[in-house]
């Protein structure tokens, strides 16, 4: 998300913000360890704010408006923007053991869906108009547009922490240094927020690292071609430069590890 962007996006959420109240009845749910999400309606039902507390993570305490998206089966979730990214904190789905509905939050940095309770008491306490000012406050300080705003630094140093793992792996396995070098100039913004990059660019020193587990002989080759270095393009390719593995990957081809694997093993 660029700067403009992010700006057009923040203006357009004070102009909602400011041109609609909220409904009478606020919803409080609890959840595991402390967790407490707040949801507050607007009138006409469109969106919502919304806050979760008792995590540790950025978003704690910060209040966001979400927009109301349908889901399938019937299901509906708050939309706001994370990370450069849409994200659907808050959902109310049907209920998978049949009867009535659930709500449920997805927590960045979590897998899955973190289960909710509804809770009749702070509910009803929830003073909504102190709750809105609070929004404003925080929108104010730019609290929500620095959490809008997509941290290409942080996803570069993950998948770089990950592809450090897989090349430390398949360097023990094979006995001699596996290195995975990546063209981070090819890979844009919109495909670090998207896909693995380490799964992708990590391809070549995962195989290595099984072919060097279950083939001995695999070793010798393996010392020779522990140089990976690996790009995005129009298509997938393999080929060696000198003592260098050239990967070009392609975020739809298929079958990437039994493309890297034969290849491999025709070395």
């Amino acid at each position: 998300m660029t700067k403009t962007s992010i700006a057009l996006a923040c203006a357009l959420i004070s102009t909602l913000a400011s041109a609609q109240d909220l409904a009478a009845y606020p919803q409080v749910f609890s959840g595991p360890q402390g967790l407490e999400v707040v949801l507050a309606p607007t009138t006409d039902g469109k969106a919502a704010l919304m806050r979760v507390s008792g995590v540790n993570h950025p978003i704690d305490k910060v209040i966001f408006l979400g927009k109301l998206e349908q889901r399938g089966s019937g299901g509906e979730a708050y939309v706001t923007t994370l990370d450069g990214r849409d994200w659907g904190l808050v959902h109310k789905q049907a209920n998978r053991y049949g009867g009535g509905e659930r709500h449920v939050t997805y927590l960045p940095g979590r897998q899955g869906a973190v289960d909710l309770a509804f809770d009749e008491k702070k509910s009803k306490a929830l003073n909504t108009a102190e709750f809105k000012a609070a929004y404003a406050r925080q929108q104010k300080d730019g609290v929500q547009e620095k959490l809008a705003r997509f941290d290409r630094d942080k996803h570069l140093a993950s998948a770089q922490a990950d592809l450090a793992n897989t090349d430390t792996s398949a360097s023990a396995a094979c006995g001699s240094p596996v290195k995975t070098a990546v063209d981070w100039k090819s890979i844009d913004d919109d495909k670090l927020k998207k896909l693995s990059i380490a799964s992708f660019c990590g391809e070549v020193a995962s195989q290595m690292d099984s072919m060097c587990k279950g083939h001995a002989g695999f070793k010798a080759k393996a010392a020779s071609l522990g140089q990976v270095q690996c790009q995005f393009g129009a298509e997938m390719k393999l080929r060696v430069e000198g003592q260098k593995l050239v990967f070009t990957t392609h975020q739809d081809a298929p079958n990437q590890g039994d493309f890297v694997q034969q290849f491999l093993r025709n070395q």
